[in-house]
């Protein structure tokens, strides 16, 4: 028999849940941070890191420093959380197509917008946009990553019950 979120056992069902909204609540903190930072504006994210919109006004090496001091802690944290809520969303109903493009997503994600900042700060300050872009993208991936078995878990066995087992294909 094949695992599936809304058959699942009610301790694990308490077990991911629980582990996903702590998540869900983690990142939301980081986007808070982010927010403090830069605003979450294109202005933001280059003053944040040249230090002015037309040149850069930030020492190259503290710059560097800066990026080398942020990126290497958040590639690794980003990669084992993708890793996780990832591996959890591989469980769900969807076809495997999507599922393998939904995993890889918050990685294309974080590995664009990191790119980004270091084109901001060292080629154009037009890259700034690019951060933003993709830095959406990365959070909107996560949360999908993060919605999809908590609605499997707890939303989907209810359309089972009210539908007899003939929920709507979109709903699946």
């Amino acid at each position: 028999m094949e695992f599936a979120y809304s058959n699942a056992r009610l301790s694990l069902k308490a077990l991911i849940t629980i582990f996903l909204l702590f998540v869900a609540v983690g990142y939301i903190f980081g986007l808070i941070n982010i927010y403090n930072q830069t605003g979450m504006s294109y202005t933001g994210v280059v003053v944040h890191y040249r230090g002015d919109l037309k040149e850069m006004t930030i020492p190259p090496d503290f710059a560097f420093a800066k990026l080398v001091n942020e990126n290497h802690f958040h590639v690794f944290g980003l990669s084992m959380l993708f890793f996780m809520i990832g591996f959890l969303f591989t469980f769900t109903s969807l076809p495997e197509l999507p599922k393998a493009v939904f995993v890889a997503a918050p990685f294309f994600g974080m590995f664009f917008d990191f790119a980004s900042l270091w084109l901001t700060v060292f080629s154009s300050s037009s890259f700034g946009w690019f951060s933003i872009i993709f830095g959406a993208f990365m959070a909107l991936s996560f949360f999908m990553l993060i919605g999809r078995p908590l609605y499997e878990m707890w939303i989907l066995p209810i359309w089972k019950h009210k539908w007899n087992e003939n929920v709507p294909w979109y709903l699946r």
